[in-house]
């Protein structure tokens, strides 16, 4: 008889609200609970690995970029992620940075065109570590992304490394979180031919991107990249 253990928990940011985006995170994340009890299936007794009382990213080498035509990402730069801060704080961080540089609000001003919201951080411990799964919602009111970052297969592009590769962070082992549902204003993802957004975006769909730029600026090993 086989026995499985799953538990998962969840940092939630004080603004979660919508009842359209708890039911499209619902709807994504009933795909994934599925997926997880068949991973986590096991042939003998398991025991539930206890959650430490404070989820914290630890020492980290974070990288922010700027945007390339051609190879999407460019000039990564080190990101001062401080290791006591929680997941959702150092996705807060990194959110901010995209709204003040790639997004081009105002570094004078609170006034931000287009901002990300932490909605929640989920947590899946399994065998020796905890999973975690980011929901972002972007804040973009006047639908300047749509109209602007998101047109046009090089530029859609570009705007998708440059969100995944900052929310994600995939050249670090582990990544700063493993799985990332981005919302736009609430709701679903809108659908677009060059990029995908609608489900779960994982660090090994973007990894080869970010991993060629940082080793041509020889900021990681050459053993890395393969």
């Amino acid at each position: 008889m086989r026995n499985c253990s799953w538990s998962s928990t969840a940092e939630q940011h004080p603004a979660m609200g919508y009842k359209t985006m708890r039911a499209t995170v619902a709807r994504i994340l009933g795909g994934l609970v599925g997926m997880g009890l068949v991973l986590l299936s096991c042939t003998g007794p398991t025991e539930t690995p206890t959650p430490p009382p404070a989820d914290r990213i630890g020492p980290m080498a974070a990288y922010v970029y700027a945007s390339d035509p051609q190879d999407y990402l460019t000039a990564p730069q080190s990101f001062p992620l401080a290791p006591e801060m929680a997941p959702a704080e150092a996705l807060t961080a990194l959110g901010s940075h995209l709204s003040r540089t790639y997004f081009g609000g105002d570094p004078d001003t609170e006034t931000l065109p287009i901002r990300f919201e932490v909605l929640r951080v989920y947590r899946f411990p399994v065998a020796q570590r905890a999973y975690r799964l980011a929901v972002i919602n972007m804040i973009d009111p006047e639908l300047t992304a749509l109209q602007g970052f998101f047109q046009g297969s090089a530029g859609g592009q570009t705007t998708f490394y440059m969100l995944t590769a900052t929310f994600l962070q995939p050249h670090e082992d582990p990544p700063l979180a493993d799985g990332l549902i981005l919302l736009y204003n609430g709701e679903d993802f809108p659908a677009f031919d060059h990029i995908n957004f609608r489900g779960i975006v994982t660090p090994e769909a973007i990894r080869p991107v970010v991993e060629k730029v940082l080793y041509r600026h020889q900021l990681i090993a050459p053993s890395v990249t393969g």
